[in-house]
């Protein structure tokens, strides 16, 4: 696996992290921003073929 996707993978697995930290502190904001974000970096693995593990239903974007 090259460094971008090891990167990207990376990124995608702490924002999923940090959506879930701020639901959890109800941070609703922060989720919400860190769920755009999260979005962006998964449409970028999209478009370059990165594949990525899945998600599990309560790590949902916001």
């Amino acid at each position: 696996m090259s460094e971008f996707a090891v990167n990207l993978r990376d990124r995608v697995r702490q924002a999923r992290e940090d959506v879930r930290i701020a639901r959890r502190d109800s941070d609703e904001d922060r989720a919400s921003a860190v769920g755009a974000d999260l979005a962006n970096l998964e449409r970028l693995a999209a478009e370059h073929g990165v594949e990525l593990p899945t998600q599990a239903s309560d790590d949902a974007r916001a």
